[in-house]
C-alpha cells in the first residue's frame, strides 16, 4: 500500500511539475501603440531629421535640405511653421546630418557635418561644426569649429550627436575615419565643451573595434544617472555579416577618461533580444530614455520589405533587452524610411521621425506598460460616448494597425456585473461572414496571470464578429489548448458605417466564474483584429499586440481594474491621521500646498508611470508639468508619513 501511495505521490508531483513547466517570466516591458491619425509632414523637403521638445513646450525639428533648416510646432506636432535655413551650403560643400540639443540654461545648439564634393581639394575638409541660439531659436551665432578630418571621402568624419551631463559638460560624439587613412576602419570620437559649445576639446577615442566600422553614435544618460550609454552601428559581430544596433557604455564617474570600448569589451552589447525579435540587419540606431526609465530605440533595415523601413523597439532601464519590434509607418514594399530618429515629448509620448521620399514625416506612439479598466456604466449599443466610463474618453487605450494598414482601437471598463470591451476598426472592405473567416476582433484574457506557454484554465479567447455573432474558447490545462466554450449572458452590439465599424460587448463576471470584480488583481489581456478584404480569396489579414502570441499569455499585457469608490474600494496608498495637502493645476503649473513640511512628492499617471519627482519642498511649491489626464500625487511628509490623492490634470 505504501508503495502505491509513493507512486501516486510521484505521479502527482510529475504532473504538477509538467503544468508549472509551461509557466514563463512575464513580458512586462511597455508596448508602443502607434496612432497613424497623428501622421504629419514636418518638412516638405529634406532628410536626416531630429526633434526635441523645448523648455517652453514647443517642438523643434532640424533637417538637411540645401543646408540646415529648422522648424517649430506650438501644438504638439499637429502643424509646423515654415522652415528657416540657419546654415547655407558653401561652394563645393554640403552641410549634412544635423543634431540639436537644448542645454539646461536654455541655449539651443545645432551641430552638423560639412561634406565636400568631388573633386576633392585640401582646403575643403570633412568636419563637424555647430551654431548656438540664446533666444529660443530666433537668431543664431556664427559657425563654431569642432573638428576636421581629411578632405578625402574615405577618411572623413560623420554624424554628430550631443549630450549634456549633470555637471554642465557638453559632449559631442561622431563617427571618425580621420585617424585611419591606411585602412577602412572607423571609431567613435568625443569632443567636450565646458562653456556651452563655444569652444571644444580635441577628439578622444571612446569606441573602436579593430578591422570594423563603429558608426552613427547617439548618447544618452540612463535613468540611474550613473551611466553614459551610446547607441552605435557595429558590423563586427560574428554571425551577422552586417551592421546591427549596439551599445557601448561607461560610468558617469569615469566619463570616458582614458577609456575606449574595444571589440571584446563587456561594455559592448547587442541591443536587440533576438530570442523574441527577428534578425533585422541594419544600422542607423537612435536611442532615447523615457521619463520612467525604460528606453526606446529605432534603426533602419530592409527586413520584411525590399526597401529600408523604420523599426522601433522598447528596452529596459539599462538600455538592454530591446523587444516590442514595431513599424510606426504603414508603408508599401516600394517605400522606404531612411536616417530616422525618435523623440520623447510631454510625459512619455514617443515621436517617430522619418525621411520618406525626399520629405520628413512624424507619427506619435504611446508606450503602455499596463492595460486598465475604469469603473463606468457603458450602454452596450455599439457607439462611443465620453460619459460611458471607458479608460480613455475616446476608447483608444490600445491603438494598432501599422502592420496591415487597418487602424483599430480597443478599451475596457467594468462595473459590479460585467467587464466591458469596445473596439473600433477603420475598415473600408467590411465583410460580415460567419465562422472564423470574416472580419472581427478577438479578445484574449488570462484571469489568473498564469503567464503560460499554452492555454490553461482561467484563460479565454473571445471572438466578436462583424455580423453580430460570436465564438468563444476556454483554456484547458489538461490539454494545454483551447476548447470551444458556451459563455452565457454576453451582450454584444455592432454598429457600422462606410469607413469603420464598432463592436461593444458586456461580459458578465459570473460567466467568467468570478463573483465580484477582481479590483487590483493582476490579469493579462491581448487583442487581435482580422480583416477579410475580398470574397474571391481566403486570405485573412491579422494583427495583434506587438510580440503577442495567442496561446502564450506571458506575451500579453498586464491588465487590472481601477479602484472604485462606487464599489467601496479606496486607495490603499491613503494613510489616515497624516497632514492633508492641496493640489492646484493652472496651465502647465502644478502647485502643492500643505500645513506640514513636505520632503518629497511623486506624480504618477493612472497606469503607474512616474511622471515627476520633487524633493525638499517645504510647505508649498510650484513646478511645470505637461501631462493631462488621471494621475496620482503621493506626498511624503517630514517624519515619514505619506498621503496620496487622485487628481485630474
Amino acid at each position: 500500500m505504501q508503495m502505491k501511495r509513493n507512486a501516486l505521490t510521484l505521479l502527482l508531483l510529475c504532473l504538477t511539475l509538467a503544468i508549472r513547466a509551461i509557466d514563463h517570466e512575464p513580458y512586462n516591458q511597455s508596448r508602443i501603440f502607434w496612432d497613424t491619425s497623428t501622421r504629419t509632414t514636418v518638412f516638405n523637403s529634406g532628410g536626416y531629421s531630429r526633434m526635441i521638445q523645448l523648455q517652453d513646450g514647443r517642438l523643434m525639428a532640424v533637417t538637411e535640405s540645401g543646408g540646415i533648416q529648422i522648424t517649430f510646432s506650438s501644438n504638439g506636432g499637429t502643424t509646423w511653421d515654415s522652415p528657416t535655413k540657419i546654415v547655407n551650403n558653401p561652394s563645393g560643400i554640403s552641410e549634412c546630418v544635423p543634431d540639436l540639443i537644448q542645454l539646461s540654461d536654455g541655449t539651443i545648439i545645432v551641430a552638423y557635418n560639412p561634406r565636400p564634393h568631388s573633386p576633392y581639394s585640401e582646403e575643403r575638409k570633412f568636419g563637424i561644426r555647430c551654431k548656438r541660439s540664446t533666444d529660443n531659436g530666433k537668431t543664431w551665432s556664427q559657425e563654431i569649429f569642432v573638428n576636421d578630418a581629411s578632405h578625402i571621402y574615405n577618411d572623413g568624419c560623420w554624424e554628430p550627436s550631443m549630450l549634456e551631463l549633470p555637471s554642465g559638460e557638453l559632449q559631442l560624439y561622431f563617427a571618425d575615419e580621420g585617424p585611419y587613412t591606411y585602412n577602412n576602419d572607423q571609431r567613435i570620437s568625443l569632443c567636450r565643451s565646458t562653456d556651452g559649445g563655444l569652444t571644444w576639446s580635441t577628439p578622444e577615442n571612446i569606441s573602436y573595434r579593430q578591422g570594423y566600422r563603429d558608426g552613427m553614435p547617439v548618447p544618452v544618460l540612463l535613468h540611474d544617472g550613473k551611466t553614459i550609454c551610446v547607441a552605435i552601428e557595429d558590423n563586427g559581430w560574428s554571425g551577422f555579416g552586417s551592421f546591427i544596433p549596439t551599445t557601448v557604455r561607461c560610468s558617469l564617474s569615469r566619463n570616458w577618461k582614458r577609456y575606449t570600448v574595444g571589440g571584446g569589451s563587456a561594455d559592448r552589447d547587442k541591443m536587440i533580444n533576438y530570442d523574441y525579435c527577428p534578425v533585422a540587419l541594419g544600422g542607423a540606431p537612435y536611442l532615447r530614455v523615457l521619463p520612467w526609465g525604460e528606453t526606446v530605440m529605432s534603426h533602419q533595415s530592409t527586413y520584411g520589405a525590399g526597401e529600408n523601413q523604420m523599426w522601433i523597439y522598447m528596452g529596459n532601464e539599462e538600455a538592454r533587452d530591446f523587444r516590442d519590434m514595431s513599424s510606426p509607418f504603414d508603408l508599401g514594399s516600394s517605400e522606404s524610411c531612411l536616417w530616422n530618429s525618435v523623440a520623447v515629448i510631454d510625459t512619455g509620448v514617443v515621436v517617430a521621425v522619418a525621411g520618406r521620399s525626399g520629405h520628413v514625416e512624424m507619427v506619435k506612439g504611446y508606450p503602455v506598460r499596463r492595460l486598465q479598466a475604469a469603473y463606468g456604466s457603458p450602454k452596450v449599443d455599439g457607439t462611443l460616448s465620453v460619459r460611458e466610463g471607458y479608460y480613455k474618453a475616446n476608447a483608444s487605450q490600445m491603438i494598432l494597425g501599422t502592420v496591415n494598414g487597418v487602424r483599430f482601437t480597443a478599451d475596457f471598463a467594468y462595473d459590479r456585473d460585467s467587464l466591458y470591451f469596445i473596439t473600433r476598426v477603420s475598415d473600408r472592405t467590411q465583410l460580415a461572414l460567419g465562422g472564423y473567416v470574416g472580419d472581427g476582433v478577438t479578445l484574449y484574457l488570462d484571469l489568473d496571470n498564469s503567464c503560460s506557454l499554452a492555454p490553461l484554465d482561467g484563460m479565454y479567447r473571445l471572438f466578436f464578429r462583424l455580423d453580430g455573432t460570436n465564438q468563444f474558447w476556454a483554456g484547458n490545462t489538461s490539454a494545454h489548448n483551447y476548447r470551444a466554450a458556451t459563455l452565457e449572458g454576453i451582450n454584444q452590439k455592432v454598429s457600422t458605417s462606410r469607413n469603420y465599424y464598432t463592436i461593444e460587448a458586456a461580459i458578465p463576471w459570473a460567466t467568467l466564474g468570478i463573483d465580484f470584480p477582481p479590483v487590483g488583481k493582476i490579469m493579462r489581456a491581448n487583442v487581435e483584429m482580422q480583416d477579410r478584404r475580398t470574397t474571391s480569396d481566403n486570405e485573412v489579414y491579422k494583427e495583434m499586440l506587438p510580440d503577442g502570441d495567442r496561446n502564450q499569455s506571458w506575451t500579453w499585457m498586464e491588465f487590472v481594474l481601477e479602484e472604485s469608490e462606487q464599489l467601496g474600494i479606496s486607495s490603499p496608498q491613503t494613510v489616515a491621521a497624516v497632514p492633508d495637502f492641496d493640489v492646484v493645476r493652472q496651465g502647465n503649473a502644478l502647485t502643492i500646498q500643505s500645513p506640514a513640511a513636505m520632503t518629497k512628492a511623486v506624480v504618477c499617471a493612472a497606469d503607474g508611470r512616474q511622471l515627476a519627482t520633487y524633493q525638499n519642498l517645504g510647505r508649498s511649491f510650484t513646478r511645470g508639468i505637461a501631462y493631462s489626464g488621471m494621475s496620482v500625487v503621493k506626498v511624503t511628509f517630514a517624519g515619514g508619513a505619506t498621503a496620496s490623492r487622485k487628481i485630474i490634470l
